[in-house]
């Protein structure tokens, strides 16, 4: 995760400093499994014809 953060700001000290000021203090949840959100968006435009 920080390594794409260093890339997309190109400084690894940076992205670094900025996500340990973002997640002081948080509670970080990895959700996995499927994305009914993404699911009801597939159905959107498979029935756009």
């Amino acid at each position: 995760m920080a390594t794409d953060w260093a890339k997309m700001l190109d400084d690894e000290v940076l992205a670094t400093a900025l996500l340990d000021r973002l997640l002081f203090r948080c509670e970080v949840i990895n959700l996995n499994g499927k994305s009914y959100r993404l699911k009801n968006r597939r159905t959107f435009f498979d029935n756009e014809n």
